[in-house]
């Protein structure tokens, strides 16, 4: 299964909007060292809204990977014998689709054998659910 989560884009679009604005709106194009802050921040901030994270579970390997736009950054594969153990927080994992990305990782898991550990601010938040 193929989980897919984008930056959160409108988030981003107000910071940018901050960033670009103002100058605009006083006309005020001063070339200094803020103004070189500001235009590697709105680069930064350009770039970052077109980052997509994907997250993969397949039956004999876990793979991450980062793009920006359709061109790979970053790669990451684990396979089941690499894996110790699973650890559970309450960390919310934000943006994938579709939501049951915990269940499937649960699910993979428990069918390779993998011992998992789920913290008491797991199991509060996997109660609420």
């Amino acid at each position: 299964m193929t989980y897919i989560a984008r930056t959160q884009r409108v988030h981003l679009g107000l910071l940018l909007a901050t960033i670009v604005l103002p100058p605009i709106i006083t006309y005020n194009f001063s070339i200094g060292l803020i103004f070189y802050f500001q235009f590697l921040l709105f680069i930064f901030i350009l770039v970052a809204i077109f980052i997509q994270f994907k997250f993969r579970i397949e039956k004999n390997r876990l793979s991450y990977q980062i793009l920006f736009l359709t061109m790979p950054i970053y790669k990451k594969v684990v396979y089941p014998k690499q894996i110790v153990q699973m650890k559970f927080k309450r960390v919310r994992i934000f943006g994938f689709a579709p939501d049951k990305v915990l269940i499937d990782l649960i699910k993979f898991a428990n069918e390779n054998d993998i011992s998992t550990y789920k913290t008491k601010e797991y199991l509060v938040l996997e109660k609420t659910e």
